[in-house]
């Protein structure tokens, strides 16, 4: 290789790691290879995707015309813009009922939960702090204050710090030995002990003042401690999932205004039966239905039906969601 050449590979190579840092990077851990869903190679690249797109802190977008507040883990994005940017190795793009299926899948696992209206869907990443958070170049335990590397037993800890100092509140500045007694406060604290040097009886009478003292200790902590209050039963707000879907159906489905004792059954046993049982779950559901619906759905037939609320919570509508059979 020529100077010349050589100099140009070097610039290309400093560039490219510029690029590299401006862009930033995200974690993937090789346990996720052992997942049996990640066989699937579009499920894969659709998980790396949105792990890369995701926000790595709070900041505010434009997407739609309309400014997005993001939370750290968190994209928007539309089922056909995914569906661009997913192809097969002919150069095919993969179908919006294809990525429908496929966030349905992860929401179910868990893996993300989703929300947003007509203009575009926020896709949240379940525990996105837990995995790519301590990414930067300063070691973790850096970032931990000395009474959690103390109670995780990490190197740099003071050797003769007990634990019940942590646990007890004790700041951790304070040296380790200023509760340890000398051989003459020792001796000044057993009545009677004669001044001159002291033998294993001396030993065995702080080992039983030690001893009665964390009895005592632990009887008046089970004193204090008090039962537990029972827990009280989850309240369902079901106006909140009303309102949950007539925000995201719009003016393109007819709006929900009653919560009858019939609908109250059927969506607290739609909700229980979904993968993510609360209402961003619900949300979810609503938002995988709109993006799935035909326009026989919206009233393109010849009786002038159109879904509804009631037809929403049909267990049947929601298989046919998580099949892709709508």
């Amino acid at each position: 290789m020529t100077n010349v050449a050589y100099a140009d590979f070097r610039r290309q190579k400093v560039n490219l790691q510029m690029e590299n840092k401006k862009q930033g990077h995200v974690a993937l851990f090789r346990s996720l290879l052992s997942k049996e869903w990640a066989k699937d190679t579009a499920k894969l690249a659709m998980w790396i995707r949105l792990i890369g797109e995701a926000s790595y802190k709070p900041r505010t977008v434009k997407f739609a015309g309309k400014e997005w507040h993001l939370q750290l883990g968190e994209l928007v994005t539309t089922t056909a813009i995914l569906a661009r940017k997913l192809c097969d190795q002919d150069g095919a793009e993969k179908s919006k009922q294809s990525v429908i299926r496929m966030l349905n899948f992860f929401v179910r696992e868990g893996m993300i939960t989703t929300r947003g209206t007509k203009l575009g869907t926020v896709i949240c990443i379940t525990n996105y702090s837990q995995y790519q958070i301590g990414l930067d170049d300063t070691p973790t335990d850096t970032r931990k204050s000395r009474c959690d590397n103390a109670l995780e037993g990490a190197p740099g800890t003071p050797p003769d710090t007990p634990l019940e100092q942590f646990l007890a509140g004790t700041p951790c500045d304070t040296p380790a030995d200023t509760n340890k007694l000398s051989a003459g406060k020792a001796s000044a604290c057993i009545p009677g002990t004669p001044p001159e040097a002291r033998s294993g009886e001396q030993n065995k009478k702080l080992v039983e003042q030690e001893v009665n003292n964390k009895t005592h200790s632990q009887l008046a902590l089970t004193a204090n401690c008090e039962k537990p209050e029972r827990r009280k039963p989850i309240s369902f707000d079901y106006e909140s999932y009303l309102n949950a879907y007539n925000d995201i159906v719009g003016d393109r489905l007819p709006h929900a205004v009653e919560v009858n004792a019939q609908r109250k059954r059927k969506l607290k046993s739609l909700v229980g039966s979904l993968a993510t049982p609360n209402l961003d779950g619900f949300r979810a559901y609503v938002l995988a239905f709109m993006a799935a619906a035909r326009p026989f759905h919206f009233g393109e037939n010849d009786r002038s039906w159109v879904a509804n609320f009631d037809y929403l919570l049909q267990r049947n509508t929601l298989t046919k969601i998580r099949e892709g059979t709508l």
